[in-house]
């Protein structure tokens, strides 16, 4: 810059180039607007760090942004897969994706974003993008003047960023740039926010793809782990061989089942036992009563189980007893008399009903030895529940108890037909009860029923399965039922989950052909 020291009035002055002056003008007055446009920027950038949230972040940035630039809408979307989606609207508290002014703002994002350019409407003479939606977008919503503007984050656009002002009011070049300096500025912040304010699926599934990214590749990350993974599987389904089980639910059911009748036709007198009741025959009670009458204190040590599990009524037995030994004492003396008197043809028709009486009183004799109806097998009352029912008639034969042994217990086992042809017996395996799910419990196949019987309107088959001594629990119980899987042998895992869908289809063709 020339400068030249003057003397005037006594006092030096300093005289400047007039060209040299106008530059330095020039240059303050940028500094000045680059300075006011540092400031806008700051101050946008001052109303989002308030808010810990992306959306309560983005609504108050929308609002600041419409609010200082006097537009219509401000709207901001974030990249999300393949699409934008609009997550915030200046001035719009809840934003439906069915409405057509989102879907519009959405594609005009999109337009930004897919040619990672600055898109205006009305576009400069000598544009080059392409500025279809934001054309629609203003002619459906406004007119507007439209400005997007790509959002970057480690040279990845990551979100869009949509301005509306009125058509006459353009943005300007100058506030282009400071718009594009605010854009700079509060990406990093949004773009934080909106990744940590997200769902823990989210954060997990953006994590998992960052890890993979560094093995596979950072394009197209998800389709390159799934062709991997699906390679893998095939590779493991068509070579490895594991264990294959059948499946089948089962019930515990006595290997032993007495059921104990009743006797002749009468009414119940008393019940001495209900489900569950351990029982004796009178044969194993006998030491135990012996010792329990030579020792006073065994019955405290030891609870005797009860042999005798009910009782008929017997008071019209016995007087139906007396009745009829009277009858017969009355015949054999009749016959004595005609005996004396030669009367032989009277003789032998008392002596008829003097049989007939005995006959009735040795039946009327039987009945009464066995209105006590005791236990004929050692075990525990299966079935019997009649203390309710006291009083009530029964008639011969009725089922009144069913008695056997808890301890030879076995599994009847329901296999599908479909699944039948792969069990055999001596095949090992497990089951668990609904009762104690944990408590796997190994057995043995024994028998394989070779009749099918009609389940749930499907074809099954019994399996019947035996436990070792040792596998024997206290807590099983005839009836209990759960799950039991019959160990069949090796298969490759993709015959395991394919050979019923493929018996399926051969019976389907072979019946269509």
């Amino acid at each position: 810059m020339t400068t030249f020291n003057v003397v005037a009035g006594g006092r030096p002055q300093v005289l400047v180039d007039e060209q040299q002056l106008t530059q330095i003008q020039g240059e303050l007055n940028r500094r000045g607007i680059e300075l006011e446009r540092l400031k806008a920027a700051f101050e946008t950038l001052a109303s989002i760090n308030a808010p810990a949230k992306f959306i309560a972040a983005s609504m108050a940035l929308c609002n600041e942004l419409a609010s200082r630039w006097k537009a219509e809408r401000v709207g901001i979307g974030f990249l999300k897969g393949r699409y934008v989606r609009l997550q915030a609207l200046s001035h719009t508290e809840k934003i439906t994706r069915h409405m057509q002014l989102v879907q519009d703002i959405e594609s005009a994002m999109e337009e930004s974003l897919d040619q990672d350019l600055e898109i205006l409407f009305p576009p400069p003479k000598d544009a080059s993008f392409v500025y279809r939606s934001a054309e629609k977008l203003s002619a459906k919503h406004g007119p507007n003047a439209i400005c997007s503007f790509p959002l970057r984050r480690e040279g990845k656009v990551v979100a869009v960023l949509t301005l509306e002002r009125k058509f006459d009011k353009p943005l300007l070049l100058d506030e282009i740039e400071t718009l594009r300096l605010t854009c700079d500025l509060f990406t990093a912040r949004l773009v934080d926010l909106y990744e940590h304010d997200r769902w823990v699926g989210a954060k997990a599934a953006k994590a998992t793809r960052n890890g993979l990214a560094w093995f596979v590749g950072a394009k197209n990350t998800w389709a390159k782990v799934i062709a991997i993974a699906v390679c893998v599987f095939l590779a493991i389904t068509i070579f490895v061989k594991t264990d294959y089980n059948t499946e089948g639910s089962f019930t515990f059911e006595a290997e032993e089942r007495q059921i104990v009748p009743a006797p002749f036709e009468g009414f119940l007198k008393t019940v001495n036992v209900q489900i569950g009741d351990p029982v004796w025959t009178k044969q194993t009670a006998g030491p135990f009563d012996q010792l329990a009458g030579a020792e006073s204190l065994a019955p405290l040590l030891i609870r005797r189980p009860a042999t005798v599990l009910a009782t008929l009524e017997t008071a019209e037995l016995e007087s139906q007893l007396a009745q009829a030994k009277a009858d017969q004492q009355t015949h054999e003396h009749e016959r004595d008399i005609a005996r004396s008197q030669n009367k032989f043809g009277e003789m032998q028709q008392k002596q008829a009903e003097a049989d007939k009486s005995a006959a009735q009183a040795a039946q009327l004799q039987w009945r009464l030895d066995h209105a006590a109806i005791e236990t004929p097998v050692d075990g525990v009352v299966f079935a019997g529940d009649l203390k309710q029912k006291l009083g009530a008639p029964v008639k011969t034969g009725d089922e009144l108890f069913q008695v056997g042994d808890r301890d030879k217990l076995r599994a009847a086992i329901t296999i599908p037909e479909d699944e039948i042809a792969e069990v055999k017996i001596g095949q090992k395996g497990e089951l668990a009860t609904s009762t104690y799910p944990g408590d796997r419990i190994p057995f043995t196949v024994v028998r394989v029923d070779p009749l099918a019987v009609v389940s749930d309107q499907h074809n099954v088959f019994k399996v019947r399965a035996q436990f070792a001594k040792n596998d024997i629990r206290n807590w099983m119980k005839p009836g209990m039922e759960g799950i039991a899987k019959v160990d069949v042998g090796r298969a490759r895992l993709l015959w395991i989950g394919t050979h019923k869908l493929m018996g399926w289809i051969r019976m389907k063709l072979w019946l269509w052909l």
